[in-house]
């Protein structure tokens, strides 16, 4: 059992995607679908309607929601109020430490020439309204946007009891029609050891600095498993130096003897796992030293 997942933070994650499917790099993940329109998926309304369809859907059915914005109806004393629908999350499926990331696409058409920017809202409940997570969603009037967050996001991935979609009437005219697909809400998870990120510890550094350190973030394994990766610092088609190290999931610093003895330019430093054919690749700058040559 994977019990001890990296932390993906936030600004490794494309949050929205305006594209038909995952980039060709991407690692292999485990997905666990939460919710479509053929899963049987517990979804309450209110102000609204959250039906199965197949009008717009990237395989099978989605998930419909739709709105028609009145400022006349809803709750008494708010007229203009927040349609919304919620996805009770059994309760098998509410610990989310095991998985990385909640996937989902999103499909939008409306009445109107385009949507407002706070369009539509997207909350993680751990386990209720006092204990929560919120982003907005932009969808795009006749597109798919596909929508990554980090589970980590959420304040307690122990304790998902439910996803709400919902919008605020008074971003919308009365009158508004407004229609969501919802397809595809999964948990996503790296299936293999991956290397996730990879920066040196500086951008730039002198032409006779020592040693170069070089931090990388990985994930995908079980607890205790451990991997040997590969740090190296590459010019043109040349790999200058590179050093191993047998690491587990988490972040790590790796050091490259360089020796004091590179030539000034523009470098890669390179991650890779060994037996894996992914590499993830940074730039870094070497420039002359001010002491070069100085021998006292």
């Amino acid at each position: 059992m994977r019990v001890a997942r990296a932390l993906i933070p936030a600004f490794l994650v494309a949050v929205c995607l305006a594209a038909p499917g995952p980039a060709q790099d991407e690692p292999p993940m485990d997905r666990l679908v939460l919710a479509d329109g053929d899963t049987g998926s517990e979804w309450v309304p209110a102000e609204a309607t959250m039906e199965p369809d197949d009008r717009h859907a990237r395989e099978g059915r989605a998930m419909h929601f739709h709105i028609d914005v009145n400022f006349e109806t809803g709750q008494p004393d708010y007229p203009i109020g927040w349609p919304r629908t919620y996805l009770r999350v059994p309760g098998s499926q509410r610990d989310w430490t095991d998985w990385d990331f909640i996937d989902l696409w999103l499909y939008a058409e409306t009445s109107r020439e385009s949507f407002p920017s706070t369009a539509l809202g997207f909350i993680v409940r751990c386990p209720d309204r006092n204990n929560q997570w919120q982003t907005t969603l932009e969808p795009k009037k006749g597109e798919w946007v596909h929508y990554r967050f980090p589970v980590a996001n959420a304040p307690d991935p122990t304790n998902v009891h439910a996803v709400q979609l919902f919008i605020s009437e008074s971003n919308y005219a009365h009158g508004d029609v407004l229609d969501f697909w919802i397809d595809d809400l999964a948990l996503l998870r790296y299936a293999e050891p991956t290397i996730i990120d990879v920066q040196p510890l500086s951008r730039v550094a002198y032409a006779d600095v020592d040693v170069l350190r070089v931090r990388m973030k990985l994930t995908g394994m079980d607890e205790g498993e451990t991997v040997e990766a590969l740090a190296r610092l590459v010019h043109g088609d040349e790999t200058v130096r590179q050093s191993a190290a047998t690491l587990g999931n988490g972040t790590h610093t790796i050091p490259l003897h360089v020796g004091g003895k590179l030539e000034p330019g523009d470098y890669a430093v390179q991650a890779h796992i060994v037996g894996s054919d992914r590499t993830l690749s940074t730039s870094i700058r070497i420039v002359s030293s001010p002491w070069e040559g100085d021998t006292q």
